[in-house]
């Protein structure tokens, strides 16, 4: 990883925001290209499955995935992070830090059983404090994805 390109910090970003269980993100560090695929995709490059079978807008991205696959020089960076990123976790300590103590109450009263990030979205816009979270939320998710780049000596720019 000598070619080192510096990656885009808002990019990164919004992956960790985007994230679903059957998608899988990568940073080329030649390039600094963030590639975001699909299970389907990373299956069929693994299976060698003919390129033929796939509708044209997906043989890039399962072109990317063997390129990903067959990558002996560490180009490619696996920044899948959806296992250090945990929105309940960050909903609570939002709860936590906030000033006012009948909102710490409601809100964690909110998050409590099934429905939590729904009811706990309805009621921060009630409460009037959906801008306090969303600087929250995006604060915690900055330091998160600085702190891997950093683990992972990868070059972000701002």
């Amino acid at each position: 990883m000598k070619n080192n390109k510096t990656v885009n910090l808002e990019d990164l970003i919004s992956e960790i925001e985007l994230q679903i269980d059957d998608t899988f993100t990568f940073i080329n560090t030649n390039t600094g290209e963030v590639i975001t695929l699909m299970r389907e995709e990373m299956r069929a490059a693994e299976d060698e499955e003919p390129l033929e079978k796939f509708p044209d807008w997906q043989r890039a991205n399962i072109e990317k995935a063997i390129s990903i696959i067959e990558d002996e020089d560490g180009v490619y960076v696996d920044f899948t992070l959806r296992k250090n990123f945990n929105e309940y976790e960050i909903m609570e300590e939002f709860i936590v830090s906030h000033p006012d103590q009948k909102n710490r109450e409601v809100l964690y009263d909110t998050i409590q059983g099934r429905g939590a990030f729904r009811r706990f979205k309805d009621r921060i816009l009630e409460l009037g404090v959906d801008k306090q979270w969303y600087t929250y939320k995006e604060s915690k998710v900055r330091q998160l994805v600085i702190g891997w780049c950093k683990e992972h000596n990868i070059e972000i720019q701002d």
